[in-house]
């Protein structure tokens, strides 16, 4: 993540003032840009993602 934050593989988003990143089909993480990458706040399953990001 670190080398290519952007990689593909990872359906790296913004959504919102977020960036968001699959971790699996099941789970899903949320990060806030800063000045060194990001700062990851939150992970949790895909329908508890659904219901945040709405």
């Amino acid at each position: 993540m670190k080398a290519n934050p952007r990689h593909p593989s990872l359906h790296f988003k913004k959504v919102g003032e977020l960036w968001s990143a699959r971790i699996d089909d099941n789970y899903r993480a949320l990060a806030l840009e800063s000045a060194d990458g990001f700062d990851w706040i939150w992970i949790g399953s895909h329908a508890e993602y659904d219901r945040l990001i709405k």
